[in-house]
């Protein structure tokens, strides 16, 4: 399918792992210089297209939603949002401060998907953490664009379909081309990785397994009983990191990598979450993001950018761009 929504200018999907905040001096030398000079071709991409308005596709990681309130897919439709969280601020070395949004393109973009039958959760104002402010950082750092979030449910489950996922794109397709400024459509999240913050990653006995549990249930308002809970994720992710553990999934982060390149729909309508947390681990399911990304560019096929394992990070981290293709159709 050819994309009909003529005013999308730039497309890329993106890890968004923690490493990228404050771990940057773990990985060697070299592959910190080859991630640097992948993230600047996404960079040249952005700075030629000149969007008007970037539209980010990711997902929550209990900052702004929990289990007494979790959607499957929700929007930002404000004229603001904010971030990074206080918990969050350490890591993702930043201090928390407004982030523009496009509240006529996004209110504009949302009354499309209602009336498409997709239906997701509207809010004002987001908290935008490392799902937003990783991908600003490294790829339009020095652009004052305004952003519209889009957020997918990837960590409570029962989640939603890699199908319905990619459904979402398909409506966002026809939303985006029914409006009239210059967009720019990212997928952050991915790739294989197991971040340590679902109850089922702790035996019953570790008292971490109660504090996660509740952190699921309460989101950003157990720090205020537990205010040390954010930085011991990061603790612990790096422990992991150091254990030798294989926690990398390559085979099925080059695969899947593959699939969205060229842009295998029948097969990646079929994905199962369950199967993927298996074998990939949790963060896995962030890349139905990129499926929904591949139904926003009418999916056409993309380039992947770079792919590297990153165990310092106990992740893989990687690009696809479609930034060609969108020129050539």
């Amino acid at each position: 399918m050819k994309p009909f929504a003529n005013n999308i200018v730039a497309a890329f999907g993106m890890t968004h792992t923690p490493g990228l905040g404050n771990l940057t001096h773990l990985p060697p030398a070299d592959q910190m210089a080859r991630l640097h000079a992948g993230f600047d071709v996404l960079k040249k991409e952005i700075a030629e297209a000149k969007p008007d308005v970037i539209i980010v596709i990711s997902d929550d990681h209990f900052d702004m939603f929990n289990l007494q309130a979790m959607p499957a897919f929700a929007m930002g439709v404000g004229p603001v949002h904010y971030g990074p969280t206080p918990g969050t601020e350490q890591w993702i070395q930043q201090k928390r401060g407004p982030i523009p949004g496009h509240a006529e393109a996004a209110m504009g973009i949302y009354k499309s998907l209602m009336k498409q039958g997709i239906e997701p959760l509207r809010f004002e104002q987001g908290d935008l953490v490392h799902n937003v402010l990783l991908p600003k950082r490294y790829v339009w750092p020095d652009l004052d664009i305004p952003v519209i979030p889009i957020l997918i449910n990837c960590f409570a489950p029962p989640l939603p379909t890699w199908r319905r996922a990619y459904e979402l794109g398909v409506a966002l397709n026809k939303a985006i081309a029914e409006r009239k400024e210059r967009i720019a459509v990212v997928a952050s999240g991915g790739v294989s990785h197991w971040p340590p913050i679902s109850p089922e990653d702790y035996p019953v006995d570790d008292p971490m397994h109660k504090r996660v549990a509740r952190y699921h249930m309460l989101g950003q308002d157990v720090f205020k009983e537990d205010p040390t809970l954010h930085m011991e994720f990061v603790e612990r992710e790096k422990a992991m990191a150091m254990s030798g553990r294989e926690l990398v999934n390559v085979e099925w982060d080059k695969m899947i990598l593959e699939k969205l390149a060229q842009a295998d729909v029948d097969y990646l309508v079929q994905v199962d979450n369950d199967e993927i947390t298996k074998i990939s681990g949790s963060g896995a399911t962030e890349m139905m993001m990129w499926a929904t990304l591949l139904g926003a560019v009418g999916s056409i096929k993309g380039d992947i950018v770079f792919y590297e394992v990153v165990k310092e990070w106990m992740g893989g981290v990687g690009a696809i761009s479609y930034a060609k293709a969108l020129k050539s159709a």
